[in-house]
């Protein structure tokens, strides 16, 4: 029989693949809905003032046409604020919907911590999985920290799996969430690419690192170019750079270097960033694996990000990085200790969490997105809503004042989303007790003789340790405001003043 004539029978069309080939995102999708679960049971819970407050303006600005930066200050990248005002503009304003995007940012990290320790170790990966998602769950802040730590995470990861350009590409979203951690990003991602490159004969190192830098810079600058243009690179600088220097003494706390809680799982939680710091050091000085590298990096932007401010949230972002690098090097046993404490007081959190669910109520509010708040805001803040909307005609500004204007810790940019009303200010939380911040606020109450001020009572405790914490002798915003304006009802900590 000649080769012409031989005949080759057709492959059966309905031959059914293997399982693995079949379903091989199975198990991923599985685990980020189980993160989500963790961290989403409690995203309708409580308000945040200050973070929540700034976020939601920053959104409400953009969508009636502001520029960050050129009409409004604004301390991140645009990234966070830009996709709650989409998803505002498409839905209605709420605040539900950036506690989505906070659930998703959470299962991501967990996903990827589980990612880059099945790379290196993979009997650890479930173990890291479970720290993370426990982990990234709380505390829960609408700083933007968590969605940039998700693409810092990213970029690691695709850098370890050969593919620096991506890495460059995720380094510029996360920049695009918050400059520091997209820079962070951008040199794990060289490190690992470097290495990566060091022990294949046919790679330049050096080049080869330079390709996520590259990428990263130059998609981070088409990123941010409309915002340059719109405020001008020198507002962007002082804004995202410049100001974090100047303002450092108002905002830093000190390394808690004491324990000052009440049960066991306060001093875990306590102990932790000093768990955190031993498991960098101890993993540090060994030979670390182009992915292990690119992790310790990372973790020094966590460091600088933590001691920034050294609390709970700014500890955050540092303890996820180091549940990957606890699981995947060595001294095996001193990590697996720090990798089981971690595991144990994020469980310990959100056991916690589950069992504090009745001691909240829905807020009656149209924009609160369904939040269960204290009693005593459940009360007070629909009638302050209610009140305040009755004085203040749509479209016109109000104020919230701080209790005394020497000291503000804290500020409650929030009411101004939840009232519908705009701020007078430009900016949504400053400096109010610096001497020239009053004067500057006084002229701009002098201008827009706003119908109503809402005054916060709560904005004083606790004090920090730091300037924020401490008067600074100047009354000259009570002054104006006693002169000029009148109580005309109380809710609880908010007092609503009207013109004399």
């Amino acid at each position: 029989m000649s080769a012409d004539s031989v005949i080759v029978a057709p492959a059966p069309a309905s031959l059914p693949r293997p399982v693995g080939a079949r379903r091989p995102m199975a198990v991923p999708v599985l685990l980020w809905l189980l993160a989500a679960v963790i961290s989403g049971f409690t995203l309708r819970r409580n308000l945040g003032p200050v973070d929540e407050g700034i976020l939601m303006q920053a959104a409400t600005r953009l969508g009636s046409g502001q520029w960050p930066w050129r009409d409004f200050s604004w301390a991140y990248g645009p990234g966070q604020p830009l996709v709650v005002m989409a998803a505002g503009k498409l839905f209605g304003p709420s605040l539900l919907w950036w506690r989505l995007f906070r659930v998703a940012a959470d299962a991501t990290c967990a996903l990827l911590v589980w990612a880059l320790v099945r790379g290196e170790r993979p009997r650890w990966a479930l173990f890291a999985w479970a720290a993370a998602a426990v982990t990234a769950a709380e505390p829960v802040s609408a700083n933007p920290a968590q969605p940039a730590l998700a693409f810092a995470l990213a970029a690691v990861l695709l850098a370890s799996r050969g593919r620096p350009a991506w890495a460059g590409i995720a380094a510029a979203a996360a920049a695009f969430w918050r400059p520091d951690m997209g820079a962070a990003a951008a040199l794990a991602a060289a490190v690992t690419t470097w290495l990566i490159a060091r022990s294949t004969p046919s790679m330049r190192p050096f080049a080869r690192a330079l390709i996520p830098l590259a990428v990263a810079v130059g998609a981070g600058a088409v990123l941010y170019l409309p915002f340059a243009i719109a405020a001008g690179p020198a507002a962007l600088w002082d804004a995202l750079v410049t100001q974090a220097t100047r303002d450092g003494a108002w905002w830093h706390l000190p390394f808690p270097d004491s324990f000052s809680g009440s049960d066991p799982l306060d001093f875990l939680r306590w102990l932790l960033p000093y768990a955190a710091l031993l498991a960098v050091i101890v993993a540090a000085p060994r030979k670390p694996s182009p992915t292990l590298a690119g992790l310790l990096v990372l973790a020094l932007g966590g460091i600088a990000y933590f001691l920034s401010r050294a609390d709970a949230e700014h500890a955050q972002t540092l303890l996820l990085i180091v549940i990957a690098i606890a699981a995947i090097a060595e001294p095996r046993a001193i990590l697996a200790v720090i990798l089981a404490l971690l595991l144990i007081t994020g469980a310990g959190n959100r056991a916690s969490a589950l069992l504090r669910a009745s001691q909240l109520e829905p807020l009656h509010v149209a924009r609160a997105g369904g939040a269960r708040v204290s009693p005593e805001d459940a009360t007070n803040l629909p009638k302050l809503v209610h009140a305040v909307q009755r004085l203040v005609p749509p479209g016109d500004p109000i104020y919230v004042a701080p209790a005394r204007s020497d000291i503000v810790p804290f500020s409650d940019p929030l009411l101004y989303f939840l009232a519908d009303r705009p701020n007078v200010l430009h900016r949504d939380f400053l400096l109010q007790a610096k001497p020239e911040e009053q004067r500057k606020i006084v002229a701009a109450l002098q201008r827009a003789h706003p119908k109503a001020i809402i005054r916060w009572l709560d904005s004083t405790n606790p004090r920090e340790p730091n300037r924020r914490g401490r008067s600074t002798g100047s009354r000259a915003l009570d002054g104006y405001i006693a002169a000029n304006y009148v109580q005309q009802a109380r809710y609880g900590p908010y007092v609503v003043l009207v013109p004399r």
